[in-house]
């Protein structure tokens, strides 16, 4: 039977990984750990989660989603980046999907769990499942659109990774084999200033993705992978003996968004305080909104009256 969802995490484990995740908050997984030696392999903000209904002064709709945001494996949808108005509502920095309430089953193996919303801004009900399966988890997410007119959206599963996986020993391999920087981080750049994997440009010349930085480091890196040879992506960590790999359905999700932030920004929230690489998978880029993934790469994605879609992302240890 479907239980409401409340506001208390809810632990989904087996002998390889233990998972935390809020109904409450969008389904975002909030911790996920090596079973063996309780080693977390995602980052969780310095300044933790907002509780739900605390009382906050007015702000912009990007001050107010990242008050929101605090790290982990979430779900970007319908919109990602800017707010943008669509179909006569605001759809919010990065989406409604990751900040509503979902109706939570769990598994009976105690391996699994079964999440599900109707949104309020799109006419979409939005189904995530994890699944642990030994080293592996594995995430599906399915919307159907349950009216009789067809919507315009942008899709993603952000997961966010922090120390001790993300330390300047860390390298990245990925199937990518273009790299397109975003003119928002990096100055004096275009989307068509593409290069090939692993280089692309930064502030003050070419840098390599490849490989980490240090938290000190105070820069921030923004990039849109694609054309992949296989859509998978691995971080891995020889002094911590840790590797992860992800595998994502590239026939939905033909990109991957790539961004490390190392004590870059000195405004909200970070304040030379952060510390992290996120590795999105997504149908569309760049992460500036609908209408951007529109006007700039033609990439955003229609859901036609009655239509059902699916997508899965995957995390293993390796």
């Amino acid at each position: 039977m479907t239980t409401p969802a409340t506001p208390a995490a809810t632990t989904v484990q087996n002998e390889h990984l233990q998972l935390t995740h809020r109904p409450d908050r969008g389904g975002t997984i909030t911790s996920l750990r090596r079973a063996s030696d309780g080693l977390e392999l995602l980052w969780q903000a310095p300044w933790g989660e907002l509780p739900i209904g605390a009382a906050r002064p007015p702000a912009t709709a990007s001050t107010t989603a990242t008050e929101h945001w605090s790290g982990g494996w979430r779900t970007l949808f319908p919109n990602s980046g800017r707010n943008v108005t669509l179909y006569g509502a605001d759809l919010g920095t990065d989406g409604e999907a990751y900040l509503a309430s979902y109706d939570c089953t769990p598994g009976e193996d105690g391996t699994s769990v079964t999440l599900t919303t109707r949104l309020v801004r799109m006419p979409i009900r939005l189904t995530r499942t994890l699944v642990l399966d030994g080293p592996t988890l594995r995430v599906t997410e399915t919307v159907r659109n349950e009216s009789g007119q067809d919507v315009e959206v942008m899709w993603a599963q952000e997961l966010c990774f922090g120390p001790p996986l993300v330390s300047p020993t860390t390298t990245l391999t990925t199937g990518a084999s273009i790299v397109r920087p975003d003119p928002d981080t990096t100055h004096s750049v275009g989307y068509d200033d593409v290069m090939p994997w692993p280089r692309t440009q930064g502030n003050s010349g070419v840098i390599n993705l490849r490989k980490s930085v240090a938290a000190d480091a105070k820069e921030t890196r923004k990039a849109y992978l694609s054309d992949f040879t296989e859509h998978t992506a691995t971080l891995r960590n020889p002094e911590f003996d840790l590797a992860v790999q992800l595998t994502w359905d590239g026939e939905q999700m033909p990109f991957c968004w790539y961004e490390l932030e190392a004590g870059g920004q000195d405004d909200f929230p970070h304040f030379l305080n952060s510390y992290y690489l996120a590795l999105s998978p997504s149908t569309s880029w760049p992460r500036q909104g609908v209408h951007d993934a529109r006007r700039v790469s033609s990439t955003s994605v229609w859901v036609t009256a009655g239509q059902e879609l699916s997508t899965w992302v995957e995390l293993s240890l390796v």
